[in-house]
């Protein structure tokens, strides 16, 4: 239902505003919980939270709030019409930061009471390429092959909620066990999905096969014959 009048917006804003901001905080800190991936029960958390928040809000400001919104009897909104600045940082307040410091505080709470360390990345997929910086990757596929190649700032990799991929800005070829064997010639990238790939492996500083020494990263790489390196 579209709220129709001044009123009913604003009744809607404050009802479920500061269970949004609560409830994006919290995500974003602890992680998205397996029950509130259906957007019906992330909608009922976040009025179940907004509700909360203004219940306690009305507890310990109830009549300044009231004064700020009607302007002391003259009508809807007439009071944050009348002193915008102080409105503005009461919703600053009220609607952001005291949600928001509720989800970091709740999310502080419990990572003192956990033991184990929990990730709020919310797949292995994206704890692993998230803040990577440039490196070699290379991935057994499912059919047994081998394929490799080069992630740098003009690669792309995939992140939650969509389906896993990786595009690699430069391909090598590899051999069968997996051993780098130097870089495509005129190479475009390569493109592998995550639904394909059956192990797969960062390699900060592979080392060359014939000497042992660690490559020229691909930044590094000027020329065919240094671009070509052997790496493994």
């Amino acid at each position: 239902m579209v709220p129709g009048t001044v009123q009913q917006l604003t009744i809607l804003l404050i009802l479920v505003l500061p269970g949004v901001f609560y409830q994006a905080v919290r995500e974003h800190l602890r992680g998205a919980a397996a029950a509130e991936q259906e957007p019906q029960n992330r909608i009922v958390r976040a009025i179940a939270a907004g509700a909360l928040l203004d219940a306690a809000y009305a507890v310990a400001a109830g009549p300044w709030l009231v004064g700020l919104l009607d302007g002391d009897g003259a009508g809807p909104v007439a009071g944050v019409l009348r002193h915008p600045r102080q409105a503005g940082l009461a919703a600053l307040l009220l609607v952001v930061a005291v949600p928001s410091g509720i989800a970091w505080a709740e999310a502080a709470w419990a990572r003192r009471r956990r033991r184990a360390r929990y990730e709020p990345t919310p797949t292995a997929w994206d704890a692993l390429f998230r803040d990577r910086g440039s490196c070699f990757v290379r991935a057994r596929l499912k059919n047994g092959l081998w394929v490799g190649g080069w992630l740098g700032s003009r690669s792309a990799v995939s992140a939650y909620p969509q389906q896993g991929d990786l595009y690699l800005q430069a391909q090598y070829r590899m051999a069968p066990d997996g051993r780098f064997l130097g870089r495509v010639p005129d190479t475009g990238g390569v493109y592998l999905r995550a639904a394909d790939i059956d192990v797969l492996e960062i390699l900060l500083r592979p080392a060359s096969p014939n000497t042992g020494a660690a490559p020229q990263s691909e930044e590094g790489a000027t020329t065919h014959d240094t671009a070509s390196q052997a790496v493994g």
